[in-house]
Formats: C-alpha cells, structure tokens, sequence
C-alpha cells in the first residue's frame, strides 16, 4: 500500500519566485471573478492587496516547506479532500438552476461540513477506542494515521451543515436532500484513501482479489473492505440519482440513503469482524459499525414511515373539507334557485302572486284588478265610437 503518495520539499531558490507568482495570479484571478460578480470591477487597490498578499503566501509556503520539510502527501488526506472536492462540484452541477445556491454559498458549506465531519470522526473514535488513547493523548491528533469514525463524521458534519444553513437563511431539508448524492459520492472517493492507507481492511481470504496489506504485517491476502465500501457508495450514488425524482417528501432521500448505507455498512462488517472491526460485547457477535448502522437505519426507516402517513392525512382532511364546502355552496345555490322558482310560478298563477301560505297577495290583486277594470273600459269606449 502506499500510505504516503510522495513527499515535498525541500524546495530550490528559483522555486520561491515560481509559487509566490502563482499564488499570485490565484488571488487575483478569485478575487476579478468576485468583484465582476459584484459589479464593482474593476476594484484597483483591492486587486493589488490580494494580488501581494497571495505572492506573500506562496513565498510563505516555500519558506516552510525548506525550513521544517520534507511534507509528506498522505494518501488518506489526499484522497479525503478530493472526496469533499467532488462533492462540492457535484452539488454545483446538481444545483445550477438554483439561484439561491451559489460558489460561495458551496465553499463556505463545504469547509464547514469537512471541519464538523473530522472533528465528529475523530471524537467518535476517540470515545470507543479510548483505552487505545489514554495511554497517549498527543495521538488523538494524529488524524493522519487512521482512526476516524464515519459515524461520527456523519454526525458531525450534519450538525455544523445545519448550523450554518440556519444562519444564513437556507432551506435545510431542501440542501440536505440536494447534498446526499455529494456525501455519498465523497465517501466512496475516501475509502479509496483507506484502501492506499491500509487501514479498514477485512478478514484473511484466499479469493483471488485478496490482498496483502505490509503496512500492519500481515503476509495473507485479506479482504479489501475498503473497495467494497466504495462500490457500495457508486452503487448508492446511482440508486439515489435514479429515484429522487419519485421522492415527493423534503429530507426523504437523505433518509433512503441512510438506509440503503446501513444495510451495505451491515454486510461489509461480515468481512471486517475480527479484523478492523471491534465487536461490540453486550450483542456479539455484532460489532460496534454493525450497532450503529442497525439503530441508524431503523430511525431512518420509521421517521420515513411517521412523514409519510402525515403526509396522507393531510390531502384526505383537505378534501373533507373541500367536498363540505362544495356542498353547502351546493346546497345554497340550489335553495336560491328554488325561491326563485316559487317567485315566477307564483307570479303565473291566476290571481296572481301568492305568499308563503299560499294566499293571494294583496298587492298583486290590486294591480290585476285595475288591469281588467281598464281593459274593460278600452272595449267600451271602441263600441261607443263605432258607427
């Protein structure tokens, strides 16, 4: 395996000028796009600090890398950052007819899910292993050399995530769901590290993709649980791609992803128990991964079940109350047609209208009877008149 890629440092003369110009153009590059973004380019003395300050930090990084170097490029780190990277760009794309989710937005996100998620993983596994660290409390820092939880990454990266959505305003379940397919995609990536680091790896085998890891001694192949849990997470990643367009409910695929990982996390322990796998007393011959991912997956699974049955409640309690409405409009209109109705016929029957005891109405009798008194008197008055 090859825990550390390559190491840098130390570093020639010429070089300082080489990273001092390039991190100069960065900044100035990042710092154009910011200011283009916000309409006030082109921003001189503002481009000139970042442009000094960005040939001062490249200067900077030479001096160290010359003064306490050589720095070794750890594969874990390396491949934990391009996890979150890929991730990060993922979302971009996912997102990018979403106007309320821009590069800054992302950045600041991803920073504060990567520092919750390291900090929730390594306190995780401080906390069950801590024996192991007692002993030496200086090597709970050594993040570098294995022991993180993806537990309580998970934990801890969702609970910074959530803060800082909150703070700035952000719909939480809508940016978890959007975020899912990104934590998957980076976990998958990760667990290529552990695979070059050489740690998490499972049970002897004689399989022919067995494999030998001399970091830990050991001169029988083993299984590569690493690789199988990031197929797992591939094949997670294209299950939540495939579906979330099924999914109606805000925070549900966060929820069917923390179950499908559950179940894939409880198969995988099968290769690892004995190995990397502590086994967890009380409930043997489960081990501690195999615990938390059947609580995890069965919380899931039941606030899932309690959403969706809310859910139908509600349509059904708004379409009582349509149809109640809709019958008493119902009932309404068809009473005004039927007093209406009473009025015409009452109006045609002879003697005229009548009220609601069906006797005649004194003033339609009246005018009735002043009706046939003057039609009379028109007949008389042509018979007068004809000779």
């Amino acid at each position: 395996m090859y825990p550390i890629l390559l190491e840098i440092g130390p570093l020639p003369t010429w070089a300082a000028g080489v990273m001092a110009l390039a991190f100069a153009l960065a900044g100035l590059a990042l710092e154009a796009v910011d200011q283009r973004r916000a309409g006030k380019w082109p921003h001189i003395p503002r481009l000139s600090v970042i442009t000094m300050a960005g040939g001062l930090l490249g200067f900077g990084v030479w001096y160290a890398l010359n003064r306490w170097g050589p720095l070794p490029v750890r594969a874990w780190g390396t491949l934990l950052m391009l996890g979150f990277l890929a991730g990060m760009l993922w979302a971009l794309y996912d997102s990018r007819d979403d106007p309320a989710v821009d590069l800054d937005v992302m950045i600041d996100l991803t920073l504060v899910i990567l520092v919750g998620a390291v900090i929730g993983a390594r306190v995780l596994s401080v906390v069950l292993q801590w024996q192991q660290y007692a002993a030496d409390t200086i090597s709970m820092l050594e993040v570098w050399n294995g022991g993180m939880s993806f537990h309580g990454g998970l934990i801890g990266g969702t609970l910074a995530g959530v803060l800082y959505l909150r703070s700035r305003g952000l719909n939480v379940l809508k940016m978890i769901d959007l975020l899912t397919p990104s934590v998957t995609l980076g976990y998958a990536i990760t667990r290529v590290g552990c695979f070059l680091n050489g740690c998490c790896y499972g049970a002897p085998t004689d399989l022919p993709w067995g494999v030998r890891f001399p970091v830990h001694h050991h001169e029988v192949p083993h299984h590569p649980t690493q690789l199988y849990s990031a197929a797992a997470g591939l094949l997670i990643f294209g299950l939540l791609l495939a579906i979330r367009r099924r999914l109606r409910r805000p925070g549900h695929l966060m929820l069917v992803y923390l179950i499908a990982y559950s179940v894939a996390r409880m198969i995988i322990e099968e290769f690892r128990r004995g190995a990397s796998a502590e086994v967890f007393a009380p409930l043997a011959p489960l081990t501690v991964a195999q615990v938390a991912s059947i609580a995890i997956g069965l919380l899931a699974a039941i606030v899932m079940v309690v959403d969706l049955r809310r859910a139908r409640q509600v349509p059904s309690s708004s379409t009582e109350s349509s149809a109640s409405a809709g019958r008493k409009v119902t009932d309404e209109s068809t009473g005004r047609r039927e007093r209406t109705g009473d009025v015409r016929c009452a109006a045609q029957r002879p003697g005229g209208p009548r009220d609601d005891r069906g006797r005649r109405s004194a003033d339609g009798g009246d005018r009735l009877h002043r009706a046939r008194y003057a039609s009379r008197e028109h007949h008389r008055r042509e018979r007068r008149d004809d000779p």
